[in-house]
């Protein structure tokens, strides 16, 4: 139902780290009453340091569940960083069940678009 699409992001910064934009992303999305949380896929350890993954993989960064029920997933990158064949798969097949998911590079990218789905949407009483 919505978008895959490289955001143009507002910030040039390309040393800050993902998990910094990820834990703005969840600060602000909490602040707009909107549920959600970061998913981690680590996987089993084993002995020689290698993991097995306990989960299939290219999951989204952050997942979640908007105002009107709609799921929410939201894949994280850093400025110059592309997501993976299986991110983008997984990003395609939230939109194809109708839920909201796209790519972030910023905090900016996610602020447009909670923008524009309150002007688009203007269901949402609790914002």
């Amino acid at each position: 139902m919505f978008l895959i699409k490289k955001m143009k992001s507002s910030t040039k910064n390309t040393t800050i780290k993902e998990s910094d934009i990820q834990r703005s992303i969840l600060k602000y999305l909490r602040l707009k009453s909107i549920f959600c949380w970061k998913n981690n896929t680590v996987g089993i350890a084993k002995p020689n340091g290698h993991y097995i993954p306990a989960q299939m993989t290219g999951i989204a960064d952050i997942l979640g569940i908007m105002p009107d029920g709609r799921f929410l997933a939201i894949e994280v990158k850093r400025p110059g960083n592309k997501p993976t064949p299986n991110q983008v798969q997984f990003i395609q097949n939230i939109i194809n069940n109708k839920g909201l998911a796209f790519l972030a590079y910023s905090l900016d990218d996610v602020k447009q678009i909670i923008k524009w789905l309150k002007n688009k949407w203007n269901k949402w009483k609790m914002w």
